[in-house]
């Protein structure tokens, strides 16, 4: 049972160290994938229970929008060179 909390805990801890990484890198992705993951809780899940047409249309365009533009954002302030 120790080795797997000892492994859990290892792997949360990269996980952790990869998110900050990620978070220094390339902050407007992270931002546009946050937003993603925040609007598919608010609008998908509801929208699916409900299963009205509608509003799964509108929650798949919620939340491809902000990472449609967060990549177009992310080019234009990114490095050329890199």
């Amino acid at each position: 049972m120790k080795r797997i909390l000892a492994y859990l805990n290892t792997l949360t801890l990269r996980a952790y160290v990869a998110l900050q990484i990620f978070a220094a890198q390339e902050p407007v992705r992270l931002r546009a994938s946050l937003l993603s993951a925040v609007a598919a809780v608010g609008f998908l899940f509801p929208a699916v229970a409900q299963a009205d047409i509608t509003d799964s249309v509108v929650g798949v365009a919620v939340v491809a929008l902000p990472l449609l533009v967060g990549e177009s954002t992310r080019k234009k302030v990114s490095p050329v060179n890199e």
